[in-house]
């Protein structure tokens, strides 16, 4: 009776195995798509960011508000860059032998794209990009008045922070929608891989 037992567990392990390799497959499919994806986002953001520097240095004469236009403009390319390739590093996971610790680690690796915006690269990129702008703005009128220069620097302030409002909305958005199904995907295979080991 004990062989029987041992070939059924044996049998039970292959179709595990089998199931598993299916799902590793297609996880391996589903990241190099999500990769993808993200790919052309951030092409499509690099290029508005390189029209918006162009656009600047093309009405900017003063030598200060340039260099300001380039501050913001090369402080949002760090983000971005910094941005892709943590991107890129969850699209090239290697699914071939799932482990668990793997599985714990791309979950975690998901969870962190749920707020990119609290990194060290995006305060410093924040801080250049407000640094730029300001300087934009008090050497585009060299004569403007204090009376002038506050409601400019303060729709400035507002207009940074309202965009990232909509960035952080945008991300939620885009995390459900990408990220969330993949993250489900991965604990499903981890509960079978961990139900197993018991």
């Amino acid at each position: 009776m004990a062989q029987f037992e041992e070939l059924q567990q044996l049998w039970q392990r292959q179709q595990l195995l089998l199931t598993l390799q299916r799902e590793a497959a297609a996880l391996s499919d589903a990241f190099r798509r999500y990769g993808w994806r993200h790919d052309l986002i951030y092409l499509g953001k690099l290029i508005v960011v390189a029209g918006q520097l162009i656009l600047l240095l093309s009405l900017l004469h003063h030598p200060l508000a340039v260099f300001g236009a380039c501050l913001a403009d090369f402080s949002a390319i760090l983000f971005l860059i910094s941005d892709w390739r943590a991107q890129r590093a969850i699209a090239r996971l290697n699914f071939a032998a799932p482990s668990v610790q793997f599985l714990r680690s791309a979950i975690a690796r998901l969870q962190a794209q749920r707020n990119p915006l609290q990194t060290r690269e995006f305060y410093i990129s924040m801080g250049g990009f407000w640094i730029g702008c300001t300087l934009m703005i008090a050497n585009m009128q060299p004569q403007m008045t204090l009376s002038l220069a506050l409601p400019a620097y303060a729709l400035v302030t507002a207009m940074i922070f309202a965009a990232y409002a909509l960035s952080r909305w945008v991300r939620r958005k885009r995390f459900e929608k990408q990220c969330r199904p993949l993250i489900l995907r991965l604990e499903a295979v981890l509960q079978t891989m961990e139900t197993d080991r018991v």
